[in-house]
């Protein structure tokens, strides 16, 4: 296993730790995306031999990618020369691209390339919308809301795509709320089967609602829409863990969390600050100490006492997780959180041998990294570098 150079002893201030972060996504991007044999790859790990070995393939993936690329050269121009461009690569393979939620990151992407085409999605994500309005969950409602609010501001040609859509999709997504809890279900659909998956949602099922309201409130001056953000904003933090972790899955007819793991990295970096920091822009409010213990999760302060971060080998590990038989505690607890047996369900979430990490890292983590910091240097809402000493 290839080590890294940060040490869990070293304590980097919040300012070192996000520079690190974008340094190993903008040079590891082009890592997976300039690979002869695998231009679109699914996942990379490293080898015995210290190489990076990539497998499987992923448009979803390639297309975050290059929303982070594209957001981040908005305020970095002068990384053109280091990032590759996925747009062209997308576009040749629309055809392939089919489920709602893939359609408008994908629109989403254009949107952030600046590219003339982006109505090639558009078209594609309009006309599948009403036969697969009824099966998104929160995150494909939140990535239709975010391309169509995107496009609808920056690309007035695409108005009659977007407009059928966007009012009913941003209605959908508010209809998922639960004010009580201020937390979003995962979906709306009804029927004994549904009940498990409608009521146990997950960690994105938060943030990317979140994103996607404050987007749509910000150029549109919808206030209800930031304000149920922002609820959304403390209820995650107010279920922070204790070492910085945000947790995997919520009960969001309780308020509480269901199950913990696994602690995915990208979770901590990139999707967490991403969506909080898009709400404190709009509401004043600082949540950068909650960002801060986030990250410094990664840098040791964890269950394993393990720093996730390798800088030299350019890869951030994908979880912390449970070992366990066949990750079997992650049905059975949302089935106790059904069925109201709290002190089986928190005896359930005892019952595991011990903690491992994934050794893994997928393509989006580092977009979504890009993505959240492009503008760190202008947010007045977090701390300077000294604070965080």
């Amino acid at each position: 296993m290839v080590d890294s150079t940060d040490t869990v002893t070293e304590r980097k201030s919040l300012h070192q730790m996000v520079e690190s972060l974008c340094n190993i996504a903008k040079a590891s991007l082009g890592r997976y995306y300039t690979n002869a044999d695998n231009g679109l790859p699914f996942s990379a790990t490293i080898g015995p031999d210290g190489e990076w070995k990539l497998s499987g393939v992923s448009l979803r993936y390639a297309a975050i990618s290059q929303i982070g690329i594209a957001r981040w050269l908005d305020y970095h121009s002068a990384d053109r020369a280091y990032l590759p461009n996925l747009w062209q690569t997308i576009a040749d393979n629309h055809h392939a691209i089919t489920q709602i939620g893939d359609l408008a990151l994908a629109l989403w992407a254009g949107i952030e390339s600046k590219a003339s085409d982006s109505r090639l999605f558009a078209d594609a994500m309009s006309a599948a919308w009403q036969d697969h309005a009824d099966m998104c969950n929160a995150v494909e409602l939140a990535w239709v809301l975010q391309a169509c609010t995107l496009s609808l501001h920056r690309d007035k040609d695409l108005q009659s795509y977007i407009e059928p859509v966007m009012e009913e999709v941003k209605d959908r997504l508010l209809n998922l709320f639960r004010p009580q809890q201020s937390l979003f279900q995962r979906h709306n659909r009804a029927g004994f089967g549904q009940a498990i998956s409608k009521r146990i949602a997950c960690f994105a099922d938060q943030v990317y609602p979140i994103l996607a309201l404050c987007t749509y409130g910000r150029f549109f001056e919808d206030n209800q829409c930031i304000e149920i953000a922002r609820k959304a904003v403390e209820r995650i933090c107010l279920l922070q863990g204790p070492l910085g972790q945000w947790w995997w899955h919520y009960d969001t007819e309780e308020g509480k969390i269901c199950e913990e793991y696994p602690v995915f990295s990208v979770h901590q970096d990139a999707m967490a600050p991403m969506a909080i920091m898009a709400s404190d822009r709009l509401t004043g409010q600082n949540h950068s100490r909650e960002i801060e213990r986030g990250l410094r999760w990664l840098w040791g302060q964890n269950e394993l006492d393990e720093c996730l971060v390798l800088y030299d080998a350019g890869i951030i590990w994908r979880d912390i997780e449970k070992r366990e038989l066949a990750k079997i505690s992650r049905s059975v607890r949302a089935l106790l959180c059904v069925a109201n047996l709290k002190l089986l369900h928190t005896l359930a979430g005892r019952s595991f041998l011990g903690f491992c990490i994934n050794h893994e890292c997928r393509p989006y983590h580092l977009g979504w990294i890009l993505y959240a910091w492009a503008d760190y240097d202008s947010r007045p809402n977090l701390p300077y570098p000294e604070q965080c000493e």
